[in-house]
Parts: structure tokens; C-alpha cells; sequence
């Protein structure tokens, strides 16, 4: 919900309904976003109310609240250097996936342990698109927090996809994601049958995976992996052996924000090198988007075949 939405004045019962619909949701208190967020949510609707006569005693606790958990937070921080935190992805009215991530971009050595705005991107994209998954075995690169595996077989969503694999060439990153799954499918075990799969695959030592412990891919998903052009040559070495192993049957989406354009035009002119087809995919508009995410944030989507 954007700010714009909310309508002023705020009577005290809506002013309680909307603290306990966020701050003082079940949700948040089991398992809480991180904590600047809250607190800067909550001065941004005191801010909103400042011509109100009377501000609900949640709003003032909620504020105080935060406020003390900022000392605990660093002091426990400085302890034991732990800086995660908790997102919910509200999918759709009583669906929803919560993710564990890192609060820093970069941590324990990798930019995996965040949803970035491409994998966002890229699931709208499916969910807009979801043909593209009738009976297909997903093969995830660079799957980093596990946000599309997880939405892929959310037993809500009931997406027609077949075997889901998350890898990873970062350990954090697979542990990570091995967390997030149990998070999302734990409190059925029919649900963790359904679960998607995860394992390290790092691209320079591709042929050392054991694939014949999975489905052969159909479809390779990817957001966010082409920022680094040091990294190309591995990742085309992997392309172009998961493409054999599947005949060149398979097909790849590929979702890169557009930081550099430079290094994103390379990786697309060494795709061509190697005898792939790329073609641009229209991104799903913000007012369909099924996120709240960034939609200034340029991101690319193409489709990858041999």
C-alpha cells in the first residue's frame, strides 16, 4: 500500500487497526522486519498525523518500541555479529512467503544473502506467465535467500511446475536458502515433499555436479548474476554444459538490473558468441506488479535459447 492510499484524517480505530495490521502484526512480532524499517515507518505516519488532535497509544508504543531494540540490536550485533532479519512477500490475500536475509548487500563474502529488485522482477514475470511452467523441471543459478524456488512451489500459488532446484556457488547462500525452505514448508510434511530442492554448484566446476541425483532442467531461472563481468567465463562455461545436458531443449530467463550498461551489453555479445538466441521480455507494469518493489529500478528480462 502506498502512502498516497491512506486516507486522512485517521479516526483512533483506524489508527489502531493499522499499526495492529503492520507493526503489531502476529506476522511481525514472530518473525520481525528489520528494525530501521519499522521505525522509520512509524515516524513516517506520525509525520501524516501531525495535524491530528489525537495519535493512538500504539503508535507511541510501536515508536518506543523500536527505539529500544535499536540498543538491544547493537549490542547484540557487536556480540555476536549477526545482521539479519526478516521480509514478507504477501503474495496474495492469506499467501505469503517470509524470508530470512542478510540487512547488508554484501555479507559472509557474497551479495546472495538479500532479495534483489531483478528476482523480484522475475517473478512477476512468471506469475504473469505461468504457461511457461507447465510440467517444467527449474533450474536456479545464483539462487541466493530462495525467494523464486520457494514461490515456484508455494502450495497456495498451485503453479504447474515440476522438480524445483536452488543452487548456489556461495555455502552461506545454500544454508540460507535450506533456512528459508524450512521457514515456508515446515508445518506440513506434505508440504515439505513438495518443497524445492537446494545444493552449491559453483559454474567452474560444473561437471563435478551430480545431476544424475536430479531431473534433467527445462528451464534455467537467473536474476541478478551478470553484474561481475569476471565471472562470465565460468557462467558460459555452465551455460553451455546444462544446455548440452539438456539437448539445447532448455530455455533460460534471465533478469539483470541495468547498473552498467557496458557490462551487460558484453555478457549479451558473448551469449551470441556462443550460439544462443536472446530475446527481450516485456517486464509486468508496476500496477500488475504482485510486489512492493522498486519499479524505478531498471531490470532486463530476456530469454535464453540454443
Amino acid at each position: 500500500m502506498a502512502w498516497s492510499t491512506l486516507q486522512l484524517p485517521l479516526e483512533l480505530d483506524a489508527q489502531r487497526d493499522l499499526i495492529a495490521a503492520t507493526c503489531a502484526h502476529p506476522l511481525n512480532r514472530r518473525f520481525p522486519v528489520r528494525r530501521s524499517y519499522q521505525e522509520a515507518f512509524v515516524k513516517r505516519l506520525m509525520q501524516l498525523l501531525k495535524d491530528h488532535d489525537e495519535l493512538h497509544d500504539d503508535i507511541y508504543e510501536s515508536l518506543c518500541g523500536q527505539l529500544a531494540k535499536a540498543t538491544l540490536d547493537n549490542e547484540a550485533t557487536n556480540s555476536t555479529g549477526s545482521t539479519y532479519a526478516y521480509k514478507h512477500y504477501v503474495l496474495q490475500l492469506g499467501e505469503h512467503i517470509t524470508l530470512r536475509e542478510s540487512n547488508s548487500f554484501v555479507s559472509e563474502g557474497t551479495t546472495g544473502l538479500c532479495t534483489w529488485e531483478a528476482a523480484l522482477a522475475l517473478a512477476d514475470y512468471l506469475l504473469e506467465h505461468t504457461s511457461l511452467l507447465n510440467g517444467k523441471n527449474v533450474l536456479e543459478l545464483g539462487a541466493g535467500a530462495g525467494l523464486l524456488g520457494i514461490l515456484l512451489k508455494h502450495r497456495g500459488l498451485q503453479l504447474p511446475v515440476g522438480q524445483v532446484l536452488l543452487t548456489d556457488g556461495s555455502a552461506p547462500c545454500v544454508q540460507l536458502m535450506r533456512d528459508n525452505i524450512a521457514l515456508n514448508f515446515k508445518d506440513d510434511p506434505e508440504n515439505m515433499r513438495l518443497a524445492p530442492q537446494c545444493a552449491q554448484l559453483r559454474w567452474d566446476q560444473v561437471k563435478q555436479f551430480p545431476w544424475s541425483q536430479y531431473a534433467v532442467p527445462d528451464l534455467l531461472l537467473a536474476a541478478d548474476v551478470i553484474y561481475d563481468d569476471t565471472q562470465f567465463e565460468s557462467l558460459l562455461q555452465a551455460l553451455d554444459y546444462i544446455f548440452n545436458l539438456s539437448e539445447n531443449r532448455c530455455q533460460m530467463l534471465l533478469a539483470s538490473t541495468v547498473r552498467n550498461v557496458d557490462t551487460l551489453h558484453k555478457f549479451m555479445q558473448q551469449l551470441v558468441e556462443h550460439h544462443y538466441q536472446v530475446t527481450p521480455c516485456a517486464n509486468v507494469s508496476a500496477c500488475a506488479s504482485h510486489f512492493c518493489r522498486d519499479h524505478t529500478a531498471a531490470v532486463q528480462i530476456v530469454s535464453i535459447k540454443r
